[in-house]
């Protein structure tokens, strides 16, 4: 992938220069190599209820996720209520009264890399915590930073998931509405302008990384489903859920909140 190749372009550069500006007493010189493992969290809200700005009260019961490489920057994050290039299908959904406008990075420049994780995993954020894999980086101010999805791995998880990206149920109520939901999106499904599978621009708590140390991925789901007007979901027969229709207004809000970058918090925290 092309933003993999010059972000590893970029930290062999900058582990060159590590390698002839990095002090031997460990005193925080910038350019020396960490080490980063990775973990992933959903929330509070993977275990209680929350309002979308629709008036829905939305309890999650599955959240499924495959994630893929994860990309650190130290350029800043600006967040902005301008909507990216609209498509002729952008202007069909505001024909039918679909909001266009969500938070994306404005004017956003990566900057330097500072580090990457390229391990693919799926979770499951309902059980909890979890491990994504080990990272690479360069020491110095990390402000930013790029999600991917990808289709998943081999593994206990993929058959669950069953090639989608995300799999997401739960009940969604609203006076006397109820909806039971289930939702399935694909890598084509959260695609940017490149084509790509990938959130760019995600804010990074701003952090100087001196030392090897674990970063967590933060995944507010909330703000997936913070546009979400669940009345275009079919109501559920026998309580099991019902699945979003592809061509539903919901799910195009869904997808919307997914590509978010602000869903997406990253931290730091040295060892």
């Amino acid at each position: 992938m092309k933003t993999s190749l010059l972000l590893v372009t970029s930290l062999a550069a900058l582990a060159l220069v590590a390698s002839g500006c990095s002090s031997s007493d460990g005193s925080g010189t910038s350019g020396k190599r960490v080490q980063l493992d990775v973990k992933i969290t959903g929330g509070p809200e993977m275990k209680q209820a929350f309002t979308n700005a629709q008036g829905w009260s939305i309890a999650l019961s599955k959240v499924e996720l495959s994630t893929g490489a994860l990309y650190f920057y130290e350029g800043a994050t600006i967040f902005s209520w301008a909507p990216p290039k609209k498509t002729p299908r952008d202007r069909a959904w505001e024909a039918l009264g679909v909001r266009t406008a969500w938070a994306h990075p404005g004017h956003y420049v990566p900057g330097e890399a500072r580090g990457e994780m390229l391990t693919a995993t799926s979770v499951d954020l309902k059980a909890g915590d979890a491990a994504l894999g080990a990272g690479d980086g360069v020491s110095g101010l990390t402000r930013s930073a790029t999600f991917t999805f990808q289709s998943p791995p081999t593994g206990p998880r993929a058959a669950s998931l069953a090639g989608h990206v995300a799999v997401v149920e739960g009940t969604a109520t609203k006076g006397g509405e109820t909806r039971v939901f289930r939702a399935e999106i694909d890598a084509a499904d959260v695609a940017n302008t490149k084509g790509a599978p990938q959130v760019e621009g995600c804010p990074f708590a701003e952090a100087d990384m001196q030392r090897d140390g674990t970063v967590t991925l933060a995944v507010k789901a909330p703000l997936w489903f913070d546009q979400v007007e669940f009345d275009s979901v079919p109501k559920s027969a026998d309580g099991k859920p019902v699945l979003v229709p592809a061509t539903s207004i919901a799910r195009n809000q869904l997808v919307r909140g997914m590509k978010a970058g602000d869903a997406y918090a990253f931290s730091y925290a040295p060892r």
